[in-house]
């Protein structure tokens, strides 16, 4: 039974391969998915490449190899738990089919455990993206040792075990303190965006500590020991070959996850129909106000955005960094201000304020709203279409909430940012209009797109917003197309167009493009909404 409900929601994940009514998978939707699994596994596996050869012949030279390692190990299992944390409620407990699950004759473990071994599987395949360039590199440096090698791949079977561990256990203390409270999805936002700026600030600051920590190994080493024992012993397995460090590392990741998965399926019926309460919303009688079906709309989409913590972290993380972005301006002025002029200087003496542009279109790319709208409907699609509104106001209201979520952010740091960096009113409107203009855009095509790979068949939101095929393309694609955009000017465009007109260029080109989407969206698009 756990067999075939795992394959069942492996099946689920894949639904949005195939459009309602249609049975099989066209050639040319397999290579599109082949292709953007690679395109993304490439660019993970490069970043992680580079970083990971900066640290090699320092520190195995230094004699603190199993540093290596242990960072290796200290990456995965944080982006393991950082994509599991916030995720495993809805994928263990706010499963749409839970009940009807509950109603057959099928144990509650069971249950449990098919979902588990899903979350495991993505975990294993991020573990190997961060894992594989660096066994890679060990073995073409001339480090790796034949006991190393059998450790290490008895280490990666095991990070994963420990990351949903860990990840189980928060997400489940979390939930139980954060049920009555008020906000709740404000607080899970903003505990999910400090987690994740505190990994990536981790991530891209660890190759400037590199001098320190070999200078200091035997200090690091017991600090190492002492404060994370099991990174420190997953380290010196592999690295020295140790058993005992190895024996030590199994411990540390089997017995956590026994402990868990023993606690969670002994209560897991419980979990499943426990009335948790919270806070009840008080009515308060207000003078209703009359608008237009294109306003209600737009509201309607927004409070449901805003009421799904999970969904905004998911789709708009662009947004939240524009946020951050806009308030460091503020607060730290000088100190932003001299970062952007050595990151200029380092691009060959980019202007700061194309530069500045260029990067608010990299972060508008991150957001992929609007190719998520359609897929967010689910089997309530046939309330949207029943309603006595035109289908173009409703596609035009989705747009409009992608543009609301995502423009509002990006003019404030353009604002914000155009204050400190500009120096002419060409800056200015370059570093409002050329992010704008890519966010309409973004917000048309990730549309479209949605409308022709629709995920209407999921358990979990988080599923039709992170594992979809169109947020996917939106959001991979849209990152493809601005690098490719970027590489042909420096390589074919550089020494016959100045940079400045180009990037005005570019926003004619986005705006041009914007409007014949939006005009096939008011046509074609309409149809293609119908046949939903």
């Amino acid at each position: 039974m756990i067999k075939r409900l795992y394959v069942l929601n492996l099946k689920a994940l894949g639904a949005n391969f195939v459009r309602p009514g249609k049975k099989k998978i066209g050639a040319g939707k397999i290579l599109l998915v082949v292709l953007v699994a690679a395109y993304v596994v490439t660019v993970l596996a490069g970043m992680f490449t580079a970083m990971f050869r900066s640290m090699l012949a320092p520190f195995f030279s230094a004699g603190i190899g199993w540093l290596y390692f242990a960072v290796l190990a200290l990456l995965a299992v944080g982006l393991c738990v950082f994509s599991t944390i916030f995720t495993a409620s809805a994928q263990l407990f706010g499963a749409k089919d839970n009940e009807l699950l509950l109603s057959m004759p099928i144990k509650p473990s069971a249950i449990l455990i098919s979902r588990l071994l899903v979350i495991l599987t993505f975990e294993y395949a991020f573990t190997l993206i961060i894992a594989a360039p660096a066994f890679v590199l060990w073995l073409a440096g001339g480090y790796a040792s034949a006991a190393g090698i059998w450790f290490f791949v008895i280490g990666i079977v095991l990070l994963p075990l420990m990351a949903v561990a860990a990840a189980l256990l928060l997400a489940w203390l979390l939930g139980a303190l954060l049920s009555r409270l008020r906000h709740k999805n404000i607080i899970i936002l903003a505990l999910s965006v400090g987690f994740l700026l505190g990994y990536i600030y981790l991530s891209s600051n660890i190759q400037e500590y590199l001098g320190e920590l070999v200078n200091k190994g035997t200090e690091l080493a017991e600090a190492f020991r002492r404060a994370m024992p099991p990174f420190y012993a997953f380290g010196k397995s592999v690295a020295e070959g140790n058993i005992e460090n190895t024996l030590q590392f199994m411990l540390w990741s089997v017995l956590p996850f026994a402990a868990i998965i023993a606690l969670l399926a002994a209560n897991y019926r419980k979990m499943l129909i426990a009335n948790r309460g919270g806070v009840k919303a008080v009515y308060k009688e207000r003078p209703a106000k009359a608008g237009n079906a294109l306003s209600a709309l737009v509201r309607k989409e927004w409070a449901h955005y805003w009421s799904k913590p999970f969904v905004v972290l998911n789709s708009s993380i662009g947004s939240v960094f524009m946020l951050v972005l806009s308030v460091m301006v503020i607060v730290k002025q000088a100190e932003v201000l001299l970062y952007v002029r050595e990151l200029s200087f380092a691009f060959g003496g980019l202007p700061p304020a194309a530069l500045t542009a260029v990067l608010l279109v990299m972060l508008t790319t991150a957001n992929n709203i609007s190719a998520s709208l359609i897929s967010l409907e689910g089997k309530n699609l046939w309330i949207a279409k029943s309603i006595p509104v035109p289908p173009r106001v409703i596609l035009l209201s989705k747009v409009g909430t992608h543009l609301l979520i995502s423009g509002l952010p990006c003019l404030l740091a353009s604002v914000c940012a155009a204050t400190v960096l500009a120096e002419s009113a060409a800056d200015v409107l370059s570093m409002v209009l050329l992010p704008q203009t890519a966010g309409a855009l973004i917000a048309a095509g990730g549309l479209a797109i949605n409308l022709h790979f629709p995920k209407l068949e999921w358990t979990n939101e988080i599923q039709a917003v992170k594992q979809s095929l169109s947020a996917m393309i939106a959001v991979f694609g849209a990152m493809g197309a601005m690098a490719g955009i970027g590489l042909a000017y420096v390589f074919l465009l550089r020494h016959l167009l100045p940079l400045m007109p180009f990037l005005w260029l570019c926003a004619a080109v986005f705006a041009v493009l914007s409007a014949l989407i939006g005009a096939w969206l008011a046509k074609s698009g309409v149809k293609r909404f119908a046949e939903l």
